[in-house]
């Protein structure tokens, strides 16, 4: 395959893997190459740098294990860029990074708290009607589930992610969505009592309220009840200090 952005080579010797690594990342950046589009073939890559397809097939392999391209085999396949970082990716980095420092679901726990009242203040700002119309929408799916009494770990999570795309701030919205993933793996492993159901349908309601009325300070108030809430409902189920849930 013929690229029409042209890379430098770089010659055998330290650093080529990380060299080539730069130089992808900054075309892929730079949108020299398009999400979805193929990069030429390690043989060509090798030839390009001037280096060796080893070296060229190490590259490859950190950027597709930092999302930034994937592999497909059989007839058309090689490496393309992805569409996008997913949240899975970035999900499993904080999950290994929570693993290596011990950090406790406590901890997890405050984060959550430092972001999501703020994540509600800026929907209450900036939520457009259809944003509006989503979150509510995120609440009837949750109710539906609570009367199916069956597991209803995504619909609750899509409240919150609904609540961080309406903050209009793309940064805050996928860590949101990364620590959520985490948390929720663990405590919709709980036995949630019906009381507990009740509970959670009523705070979401108050929290869609608020931000469909254009309150900040209220939505952040009712974020900061349903999370207190959660953390007295968890605070009386025995659990490890560390995130062996993992």
């Amino acid at each position: 395959m013929k690229s029409a952005y042209r890379f430098k080579s770089v010659a055998d010797g330290q650093q080529v893997h990380e060299k080539i690594v730069t130089q992808i990342k900054d075309a892929i950046f730079d949108k020299k190459f398009k999400p979805g589009e193929r990069l030429p073939s390690e043989r060509e890559l090798a030839d390009i740098f001037k280096t060796s397809r080893v070296t060229v097939r190490s590259a490859i392999l950190t950027l597709k294990n930092g999302g930034l391209l994937y592999v497909r085999k059989g007839t058309g396949g090689g490496t393309f860029v992805a569409d996008d970082i997913g949240e899975t990716e970035i999900s499993e980095l904080l999950k290994n990074i929570i693993k290596w420092k011990n950090i406790s679901i406590h901890n997890v726990i405050e984060v959550r708290n430092i972001i999501e009242p703020q994540i509600a203040y800026m929907a209450a700002e900036n939520a457009t009607d259809q944003d509006i119309e989503r979150i509510w929408g995120t609440i009837e799916e949750l109710e539906y589930f609570f009367k199916l009494k069956t597991k209803f770990q995504s619909s609750d999570e899509n409240f919150h992610r609904a609540l961080a795309a309406a903050a209009k701030n793309p940064l805050l919205s996928v860590f949101q969505a990364s620590l959520i993933y985490i948390l929720f793996k663990f405590i919709y492993h709980i036995n949630w009592q019906e009381e507990h159901k009740k509970s959670i349908l009523f705070q979401h309601r108050n929290i869609a309220e608020q931000v469909a009325q254009k309150n900040p300070e209220s939505a952040r108030e009712a974020m900061l009840e349903h999370l207190a809430d959660m953390q007295h409902i968890l605070s009386r189920i025995p659990v490890t200090k560390v995130l062996k849930w993992m």
